[in-house]
């Protein structure tokens, strides 16, 4: 967090000093550019230029910039710290991915997804060692399967809880709001996870009731 607050109160460099927490220009030339993906697509620009300069960068999008460059195009590279933010040719200037806005949040989404992870693991490790025997000879109890969908769910959750999180996060002085409402909305997720689950379970034990005593169904 104290990293994106130095980004988002960084200033343009002074002429002749490049400081570390100053945004820096630098000029690099386009090697290839590649749009990988479907639904989710990559707009990758490889450079060639300085060593301070990234190989590669995400644009994000194929505007404004991405559609009009082409091999050997010189462009402007904007710096900051370890980080490649901005692109820039012609006057035209498109933000790139390689930013630390998001750190936080997705620093925080992954702990929410390993911590449901290790909870499950537990739970099958500390069930199959209390009933050994026992699940030996009925077979895996139907937590395994209750619990390990809840877990899927669970980390499935995150996705919209880190959306509202990093709208939350948004705008100056508002660094620390991101991770803390991406966890306030994930917990507050969690019982609706575990009610559609047992939801769907108790639906399809229904149905395969119903079957068995009815048969199947006509189409």
């Amino acid at each position: 967090m104290g990293t994106v607050r130095a980004f988002r109160s960084a200033d343009k460099c002074p002429d002749g000093q490049a400081g570390a927490d100053c945004f820096r220009s630098t000029s690099a030339t386009v090697r290839s550019t590649e749009r990988t993906g479907g639904r989710s697509p990559e707009y990758k620009v490889r450079l060639d230029g300085p060593a301070t300069v990234p190989g590669e960068v995400d644009l994000g999008a194929d505007g404004p910039l991405f559609e009009r460059l082409k091999p050997g195009d010189e462009v402007t590279v904007t710096l900051w710290r370890d980080y490649a933010p901005a692109l820039g040719r012609g006057g035209v200037t498109q933000q790139t991915r390689d930013s630390p806005e998001s750190d936080p949040e997705w620093q925080a989404g992954l702990g929410a997804i390993c911590l449901t992870l290790a909870c499950y693991l537990l739970y099958v490790g500390v069930t199959l060692l209390a009933r050994a025997r026992k699940t030996a000879e009925e077979g895996l109890p139907y937590g395994f399967r209750f619990f390990g969908m809840c877990t899927v769910w669970a980390a499935v959750a995150v996705v919209p809880a880190g959306l509202v999180g990093a709208l939350a996060s948004s705008g100056h002085g508002h660094e620390n709001r991101g991770w803390l409402v991406l966890t306030a909305v994930w917990v507050a997720l969690l019982p609706g996870v575990h009610f559609g689950v047992r939801w769907r379970g108790a639906r399809r034990r229904r149905a395969v009731r119903a079957e068995r005593l009815y048969g199947p169904r006509s189409a």
